[in-house]
């Protein structure tokens, strides 16, 4: 058998977006259009849907979590001077940067999963239109007691009026749901709180930023007065978040706190109008006074007057921190547009979508409690912080103003730390679905504080709290969804306060803790509880050691052995560790309390429908609808009515093991790449059952029949068999899809002239070879006739830079030989040895820096050859080339003089087409269409040049593969040190980047070589030649950085080859400090440089192409290998082969032939070999025969049967003519003794047991 495997084939045949922000799939549920809410609402009842959403698609925004009251009966804090009363709102998106995605389950890892509800009061939901807020966010919100609005973002200085014939879609809303009965009483109050109340929204927020009349404030006021009181009358609690610019008078007027202009539209006791209303960002102490005063003559409380943060524009900057304390005002923090700067600013350690997470949940935590992550140990108030998570870590955290709440306050108690995302979704521990996702409303209930953590003396301070045990929750392992707690370091004692709790017990109720030793088996840990009425009085019990390392085990026992013997309240539960190590390691899975007595029986939720939306060759994605209780009328049925927690989707492939594949608290479910295995059978069937509240008790489950899942999704993947090939080498192409149908056309086109050099038709694969040197493009026209472009995919490359190994043949000197005898095995070989240019890794949030001299005014030109591993595309794309500095303000910091970026799919642009921009451009997200690498994308894994020129005259153009495919200029291209402009730090300077991450776009993960900038804009066939590179001796005028990479400086910098100065050195750096948009306070850090990688393959180099040689010879006795040969002997009868691998940097190739050599036994019986003299008697023998050799030693006797067979091994230590009695087993018969001493055979000779 022949077998080719190839290094970064698997690279070369997919478009991975392993830390995409917006998921790559499309989204399959649709929404309503905000535009048409006007119409739709007189249509509206309970259980109809706004026009053009399916009940289906609807279901994902419908709260099926009951709002939780939290507990107010217990006062013991982290903060003993945090104010109880005081809130917190963050009128803030929780989205996407596309500002589609909301909370929306889907498939990929990143994604907006806050998780510190029990600090904040409200969630704003920046980018939810009126009446549309996904359950996702919901049903969390809810489920933690904070109320979840959705916002009317009318544009600045609009005017809204009730009549007019211009009036727009807010205005129409508003006038809409204001109408009025002729007995002057409001018509559709009642109704907006009763669809509020059905999808689960608490408050409607309105960026008021409008000016309007007095008349239609005046009904504004009283409708949503109106609101507040028909909301009571149903159950619900309506509430009204209002942007403190627009007054009553339909005027604007900022920083005026709350006063005579704005009192009827905040409200008065028992006529509320406005439940938070959010001040803008210049409020002082005055106006704190002012706002007090005010709400006290109204009989409201002043906590609902929050002072906003402009965290966008300001981060954490406020000097007015320590007047906020003193003042009975809650919080509010807004940013920005389309996702939330604490989550969008979290890319502190790159833009991977782990490195993102990892990131935000520090930030959260800083943020939060403090920059210790201790709500208890918090620093002293900082008025200048950032949202960069070095600057957080001198924060004073939002918990020295804020109380952390909680609604545990009922059984059955159960967490998994789940954040409603992962990497794959495990339950009990295992991979059920080895896909990333997220559906925020998984998440579980999240520990309190994070982390209040104290001492043996229950203690902590900022001196003391580096001594204390760490804690975080990580995605690397779950027991269920996609986290878990970690307690991890070395600690004499720290108690690790979790859960604020309410939870009314008595002995007989279960405490159980799920958890994993990571190092060892011993826990070192303990479970403790403590009571209402007496919170430091812990009740401890230790946990047992583990049943074995690495594995998850579950400790279970009765509250009576905690000492709780009688009805109780618990009021806390926590872990306490102790005398730990650095190693130390504890996974927590599950915490859990859980009723003994109580039975648990969850409805079968009924499958309604089903929806296949695409069927691949191996996967499917579907919807599916289910109901555990019929509705009608105004019934809306939350799980708890049904004894649910959530539900659990199954899926199962004919023939094939059922698999779990998600969980949600929604009444539907979204599911992408559910598998599909290869083979005839492509019937599927899908499922769903109901798991209660205890997290154990679990429904019969519901099943659709078996279905044949059609195939109408084909995947267009080319792969190639080789990673290079050369001039004449035949190589192949084929689908990757094996039920793809044959394309009508495949062709090969020389990437730098256009000519199309071989085209075939009606193939799933094509073979050939080419004669010259150059890349070429894949043009390939599949059956539908939708072309598809892959640049470069071909690369035929110069014999001297390597190539990957053959081997064509493996032979044997002989065909037969004796056991003992050397037999030598020799393969035909190409080894593919050469010399390549060496490249550069970047891996995101690492950046190739050169210094900004080398490139100056606005005739240049920049070249490099680049290959990317993946894309993780922000908003924008993904940088490739920038020139900027961050000393300048935002948004010039990000954009700078010239950026050039590999775009996410964008009009009738392909995805990864790379667009050139420089300094003008405003239009940020959208890029210059006319010089964009037009049906020229990237593809990850393939080698791509790209260059791209400017000349004084402000003419773009853009160069792939060496050939132009863009040209254009731009209303104004200008400079930094020409631009008037005070965000600009001209005096700082702008340097030249490679890669590194920025606002809405992502940093570069893969390879460069042969950067390039010079001081022209250079011709098509000046670019074809410079992609050749050139030798030092050679460099020509005018190209004033050139980096190599083949050498390296001691420091770890690159040396510049150009003509600008050799002490302009290249180095790899990271950003470190930067938190969102203010970058005034980061700088750069060195790092590691790896320039040990293969470089652009047309390039020669000094990176060496050596093969090495893997022989596998089975039953062979220690083989002397060099090289293509390999010399051995054998000890047992049998056919034998050999196996080949032969590697080097381009690949591997192997090769195995079997049954080469027949081994047969010798047939020697009398003599001595050697001058061993030996004797056997008697012979033939009964049990046992007789051994004497004249020469002592250590011998090993094999005994083999007629058909050489191995049948007994002895291993025999015996004197000079010493004899020794040996016992044959088996049964009678011929027998074969062979003597092997010092590895080789001495003698054979028959034996026959009689």
């Amino acid at each position: 058998m022949k077998k080719f495997t190839l290094l970064a084939c698997a690279l070369m045949s997919c478009t991975l977006a392993n830390a995409q922000r917006t998921p790559t799939h499309p989204l399959d549920i649709k929404d309503a259009e905000y535009s048409q809410l006007s119409y739709y609402f007189d249509q509206w009842s309970p259980g109809t849907q706004p026009q053009g959403v399916s009940q289906m698609d609807d279901e994902f925004y419908i709260s099926r979590v009951k709002p939780r009251k939290r507990i107010s009966e217990l006062n013991y804090q982290a903060s003993p001077d945090a104010d109880p009363n005081r809130k917190m709102c963050i009128w803030v998106p929780l989205d996407d940067p596309t500002s589609k995605w909301k909370a929306l389950p889907r498939y990929c890892f990143e994604g907006d999963n806050f998780s510190l509800w029990s600090y904040i009061d409200i969630h704003g939901n920046w980018t939810a239109p009126w009446m549309r807020v996904t359950a996702g966010l919901s049903d969390v919100a809810h489920k933690n007691g904070v109320k979840v609005g959705c916002v009317m973002s009318i544009p600045w200085a609009a005017t809204v009026l009730f009549r007019g014939w211009n009036m727009g879609d807010h205005a129409k809303v508003l006038a809409k749901f204001a109408e009025k009965n002729r007995d002057g009483s409001f018509k559709n109050s009642l109704k907006l709180v009763k669809l509020m109340k059905y999808y689960g929204i608490d408050g409607l927020g309105v960026n008021s930023e409008f000016y309007s009349t007095t008349e239609v404030m005046n009904t504004l006021i009283e409708f949503f007065a109106d609101c507040h009181k028909k909301a009571k009358e149903i159950g619900w609690e309506f509430q009204l978040y209002w942007y403190d610019l627009t007054n009553e008078s339909g005027s604007m007027r900022p920083d005026g706190g709350l006063g005579s202009h704005n009192e009827r539209m905040f409200g008065a006791k028992d006529h509320e109008v406005t439940d938070m209303m959010f001040a803008n960002y210049n409020w002082r102490d005055y106006t704190l006074s002012l706002s007090e005063q005010t709400a006290e003559r109204l009989g409201r409380s002043s906590y609902d007057y929050y002072a906003g943060f402009d965290i966008q524009g300001r981060a954490l900057r406020n000097s007015n921190w320590s007047s906020l304390k003193n003042h009975k005002i809650s919080i509010g923090f807004w940013g920005a547009h389309s996702q939330s700067l604490i989550h969008q600013s979290a890319t502190d350690n790159g833009t991977s979508d782990i490195a993102i997470q990892k990131a935000y949940l520090l930030k959260q935590e800083l943020m939060f409690s403090g920059g210790n992550r201790n709500p208890a140990a918090h620093p002293g108030i900082n008025t200048s912080s950032t949202l960069a998570n070095a600057s957080l870590k001198t924060f004073h955290g939002l918990a020295t103003f804020l109380t952390a709440k909680s609604t545990i306050n009922e059984l059955p108690f159960v967490t998994r730390f789940n954040l409603g995302n992962g990497l794959s979704f495990r339950n009990e521990g295992k991979v059920t679905f080895n896909h990333k996702w997220y559906n925020l409303n998984t998440q579980d209930f999240m520990p309190t504080w994070r982390w209040w953590i104290t001492n043996k003396e229950d203690v902590v301070n900022e001196f003391t709290v580096n001594e204390l045990v760490k804690a975080d929750l990580i995605f690397e392992d779950a027991y269920f969804g996609g986290s878990c707690l970690s307690l991890h370091g070395k600690t004499e004692f720290s108690r690790v306060k979790l859960f604020k709790t309410l939870l009314s017990v008595d002995g007989e109720d279960k405490i159980s803790l799920t958890y994993k030793v990571m190092n060892g088996t011993e826990s070192k840990a303990k479970i403790f509880v403590s009571l209402k009425d007496n919170v430091t009085g812990y009740k401890e019990i230790a946990l047992p050691a583990a049943q074995k390392e690495g594995e998850w085990t579950t400790f279970e026992t009765t509250l009576s052995k905690l000492g709780i013997d009688s009805e109780a309240q618990i009021a806390m539960i926590g872990l306490v560790v102790e005398g730990t190590s650095e190693n130390y390691d504890l996974h927590v899975g599950e915490l859990a309390v859980r009723d003994s007595k109580k039975v648990h029986a969850p409805a079968q939720p009924m499958i309604k429908e089903k929806q296949i939306i695409r069927g691949q060759y191996n996967t499917v994605d579907f919807k599916l609808r289910y109901a555990s209780k019929e509705e009608s009328g105004d019934m809306k049925t939350y799980n708890e009515d049904v004894d649910t927690w959530y539900y659990e989707i199954l899926y199962q492939q004919e023939g094939q093991d059922e698999m779990l594949l998600t969980t949600t608290a929604s009444w539907a479910a979204y599911v992408v790449d559910a598998p599909i295995v290869k083979g005839d059978n492509r019937k599927v069937r899908f499922g769903v059952r109901a798991v209660a509240a205890d997290g154990k008790t679990k429904s019969a489950t519901s099943w659709t029949a078996y279905e044949e899942i059609p195939y109408n999704s084909p995947k267009t993947d080319v792969v190639i068999d080789k990673a290079v090939v050369k001039p004449g080498e035949t190589f192949t192409l084929k689908f990757e899809d094996y039920l793809i149908s044959p394309a009508k056309q495949w062709q090969l086109r020389n990437s730098a002239t256009g000519e199309f050099v071989y085209s075939a038709s009606n193939a799933t694969s094509i073979t050939t070879s080419l004669e010259d040197i150059g890349t070429y493009d894949l043009v390939l026209t599949d059956s539908e006739g939708k072309t598809h472009i892959t640049c470069g995919k071909v690369q035929i490359t110069p014999e001297t830079t390597g190539a990957v190994p053959q081997i064509t043949d493996i032979k044997a000197d002989k065909a037969t030989v004796e056991t003992g005898k050397d037999v030598t095995y020799s393969a035909t070989v190409k080894e593919g040895q050469g010399r390549v240019s060496r490249g550069l890794v970047i891996t995101d949030p690492n950046m190739f820096k050169m210094p900004a001299e080398l490139q100056k005014g606005n005739s240049y030109t920049y070249a490099l050859w680049v290959k990317a591993d993946k894309f993780a595309h922000d908003k924008q794309g993904t940088n490739l080339i920038s020139k900027n500095t961050i000393k300048d303000g935002w948004p010039h910091n990000n954009w700078g003089d010239l950026w050039v970026q590999i775009r996410p799919q964008w009009k009738e642009h392909m995805a990864n087409e790379v667009s050139f921009n420089t300094m003008g451009w405003e239009a940020h997200d959208e890029p210059n269409s006319s010089v964009m690498t037009k049906d020229h994308p990237m593809t990850p894994g393939v080698w791509y040049h790209i260059a791209v020129t400017h000349n004084e005259s402000g003419l773009h153009e853009i160069f792939v593969n060496g050939m132009k495919v863009g040209s254009g200029t731009q209303p104004s291209s200008k400079r930094r040190e020409t631009r008037n402009d005070d965000r600009i730090k001209s005096s700082e300077p702008a340097d030249i980047f490679i890669g590194g991450g920025g606002v809405y776009k992502s940093g570069l993960n893969g390879c460069v070589d042969e950067i390039q900038i010079w001081n022209r804009p250079l011709t098509e066939a000046e670019v074809q030649r410079a992609m050749k590179g050139y030798k030092e001796s050679e460099v020509p005028d005018g190209l004033q950085g050139y980096f190599t990479f083949e050498t390296m400086n001691a420091d770890g910098t690159f040396p510049n080859l150009g003509k600008g100065g050799a002490d302009k050195t290249g180095s790899l750096v990271q950003l470190v400090g930067s938190g969102g948009e203010n970058t005034s306070t980061a700088s750069y850090e060195p790092q590691h440089s790896d320039n040990d990688v293969l470089g652009y393959p047309g390039i020669e180099g000094t990176l060496e192409v050596t093969p090495t040689y893997t022989w596998t010879l089975e039953g062979a006795n220690t083989p002397t290998v060099k090289g293509e040969t390999a010399v051995v002997t054998y000890s047992n009868a049998g056919k034998v082969g050999a196996t080949l691998t032969l590697s080097n940097r381009w690949g591997e190739a192997t090769l195995t032939k079997a049954e080469l050599v027949d081994v047969t036994a010798s047939t020697g019986i009398n003599g001595v070999e050697n001058g061993v003299a030996f004797e056997a008697f008697p012979n033939p023998f009964v049990e046992s025969v007789n051994l004497r050799f004249a020469e002592g030693g250590t011998y090993t006797l094999n005994v083999l049967n007629a058909n050489g067979m191995l049948v007994q091994r002895n291993l025999l230590t015996t004197a000079a003519g010493e004899v020794t009695n040996v016992s044959v087993t088996g049964a009678k018969g011929l027998y074969i003794l062979q003597i092997v001493k010092d590895g080789k055979t001495y003698k054979t000779i028959k034996l026959v047991k009689k």
